[in-house]
């Protein structure tokens, strides 16, 4: 089970959102500390840029390349990455993996993009994808997922409404040989067991990190 530590960033700081909701941000400080502080004992690490998946425009990228080059890990990083140009630059500052919601829906960047650089975000509230900053919820996540099977070898599930809740959602596998990543909730080393045995390739920890709640060896 590979660990990735979350970095969520807004205006610059690393917070967290419960349930993916700007309304409910918790600022904890500066994301660079963070990052080396959690490089230290992870080899993996998950940013989001919060400016962008809400805006489609970055804003925290700057501090993104900081991270970057002074942890030397594995970096999955999303929020903004909407056209072409935005996931070939990405990849070019040396990210491992650029992380795309809304652009999962676009049919040209789908059969442009470098798969093996490429991460599909599936956010779900009630058997629903949000896209678009977790505003629009019209496609099923089955559907999206049998949409990209074919394309994208590496995907992240996020169970939107356990995000922020220090208890995980999930039912049964329904993936095939894709890397999957859950997110959302993970709070113990039961959830960590019961995730890797559902088939999860990995798993994204946030507030359980930041608060104490749990250290993973």
């Amino acid at each position: 089970m590979d660990i990735f530590p979350a970095i969520d960033i807004y205006d610059g700081k690393a917070v967290f959102l419960t349930n993916g909701k700007l309304e409910s941000i918790k600022v904890y400080g500066d994301p660079l500390e963070y990052a080396i502080k959690f490089s230290e004992k992870y080899k993996r690490l998950h940013i989001v840029d919060l400016n962008g998946a809400f805006t489609g425009k970055q804003k925290n990228f700057d501090i993104i390349k900081k991270i970057i080059n002074e942890t030397n890990v594995y970096t999955q990083v999303g929020g903004g990455f909407r056209t072409l140009g935005d996931i070939e630059k990405g990849i070019s500052y040396g990210i491992g993996s650029v992380i795309i919601g809304t652009a999962t829906i676009d049919d040209k960047i789908l059969e442009s993009i470098d798969r093996n650089h490429v991460t599909a975000s599936i956010d779900v509230v009630d058997d629903k994808t949000a896209i678009n900053g977790w505003n629009d919820t019209s496609m099923n996540y089955m559907d999206l997922y049998k949409r990209l099977k074919s394309k994208i070898n590496r995907f992240i599930y996020t169970s939107i409404k356990s995000d922020g809740t220090f208890k995980i959602s999930f039912g049964k596998k329904f993936w095939e040989n894709e890397y999957f990543i859950y997110a959302g909730g993970v709070s113990n080393q039961t959830d960590l067991d019961y995730l890797e045995k559902m088939g999860f390739s990995g798993a994204i920890i946030g507030k359980a990190l930041y608060e104490g709640e749990l250290n993973v060896s």
